[in-house]
């Protein structure tokens, strides 16, 4: 009897391996979203922000997390409807390509103003070059302009999709495509107890084929691995229960496809450049198509680190916060230098290399930096050279030298704004 319970359990947990294998853990970056849930006095539960700008913001803030291990230039958002996610995802400064996708050509035609570029774009250029193109077209058509495509964008579309187009859907997507990452959200249909809205149909809209509970959507994500074995999945919700209905999950269930080369796991199968397109289906068509103005930067990649280095030296040196008084030197974090590199697709290793080739110290988590360098002689010629009584008095006209610990003081508090605040506004995009 032993032997075969021993022999059950062993079978049980061979099972949840075989089922988690091709799955990888994932969270948004800088704690996820900030999000409330609430029922009205009416009984009408409301989310803040919507749902669906919980999904725009989602998708951008994976595109944007530094984790992933190699660049993420060229996107297309399928089912792209009336090309609302443009709006934030053209704001990503290392994506210079956008494909916004929808088989109705009408409606494109209504919301192509959307890529037009805007008078902020001209005053305020990319670094990096941007074109957006507006196409009819199909998510199952394998056509050239889906060629070297790093990021796919699916949101609230799958449900829209007929039984011979939802299987043609993974085909084209992780068989033509190949992208870096592939974005998928849908419907969660343990969710529709708390709306009262439901069609006829019984979905959320009426042009829904079916809405899926959250193992038929993550079986489904699994088979795809399973047919596609360059690829793992990771899996979230959008649009929180309340707090009385948590069992239920999240209005909004998201699966995230990262090929394997993504997360440092090999891949099984070599990527396929350019494979054939799909005779029988013409080229998507252009409805409108714009390049985005921007500062065409000639520098280097080693170049560009290197100055960037500099210039975090020099905003940085002589801040107490950085200075070690038992060494007498300052020990400056290279954080912002290795997201700034990662930002240009180098790696931590040609960071440090360049750092070292440019005679550039660094220990540990530190570039380090003695208390005085060549440059501070300057600095220290002009306190001698200076009017004593203009540079000794206080406010209260002593012509007494300030003590050590008056001068203490004054450098309390005294921080340096490494952030990358932008103070361009946002415009509507609702």
């Amino acid at each position: 009897m032993e032997k075969r319970k021993s022999k059950k359990l062993l079978h049980s947990s061979l099972l949840r391996k075989t089922k988690t294998n091709d799955m990888f853990s994932y969270r948004l970056p800088n704690g996820g979203l900030i999000t409330k849930t609430y029922i009205t006095n009416e009984g009408q539960i409301k989310f803040d922000p919507p749902v669906y700008e919980q999904r725009y913001s989602t998708a951008v803030r994976i595109i944007e997390d530094p984790c992933w291990k190699q660049p993420l230039k060229k996107i297309v958002d399928f089912g792209c409807a009336e090309v609302r996610l443009l709006q934030l995802i053209r704001r990503i400064p290392f994506v210079e390509h956008i494909l916004e996708v929808d088989i109705d050509a009408e409606l494109l035609k209504v919301h192509q103003q959307k890529a037009i570029p805007l008078i902020s774009d001209y005053l305020q250029k990319r670094e990096n070059p941007l074109r957006v193109e507006i196409l009819v077209g199909s998510v199952t058509d394998a056509v050239e302009q889906l060629y070297d495509v790093d990021v796919v964008i699916a949101l609230e579309l799958i449900e829209h999709l007929h039984k011979e187009e939802l299987e043609k859907f993974p085909e084209n997507v992780f068989g033509f495509v190949q992208p870096k990452l592939a974005i998928v959200s849908t419907p969660n249909s343990e969710f529709n107890v708390l709306f009262d809205g439901l069609l006829e149909n019984g979905f959320r809209h009426h042009d829904h084929k079916f809405e899926w509970t959250r193992d038929e959507f993550k079986k489904w994500a699994h088979d795809i691995c399973k047919k596609y074995p360059n690829y793992s999945v990771a899996f979230m919700g959008l649009g929180k229960p309340p707090s009385t209905h948590r069992k239920i999950g999240y209005s909004t269930q998201m699966a995230i496809f990262a090929r394997n080369d993504m997360l440092d796991r090999p891949l099984r199968h070599e990527i396929v450049k350019n494979p054939p397109v799909n005779t029988e289906a013409a080229s998507y068509t252009t409805i409108y198509a714009v390049d985005f103005p921007y500062n065409k930067d000639e520098r280097s990649k080693e170049q560009k680190i290197i100055d960037e280095t500099r210039y975090f030296i020099s905003q940085s040196r002589h801040v107490p916060l950085y200075f070690n008084r038992e060494r007498f030197i300052y020990q400056l974090p290279w954080k912002s230098i290795l997201e700034y590199t990662i930002s240009l697709g180098g790696t931590e290793k040609e960071m440090f290399d360049i750092l070292e080739a440019n005679g550039i110290k660094v220990e540990g988590d530190f570039i380090i930096l003695p208390e005085y360098d060549d440059d501070d002689d300057d600095y220290r010629d002009d306190i001698v050279d200076c009017d004593d009584d203009d540079y000794w008095n206080n406010s209260a006209g002593s012509q007494q030298p300030r003590s050590d610990d008056e001068l203490s003081q004054l450098t309390l508090g005294c921080q340096l704004n490494t952030s990358n605040t932008s103070y361009e506004s946002e415009e509507n995009w609702d």
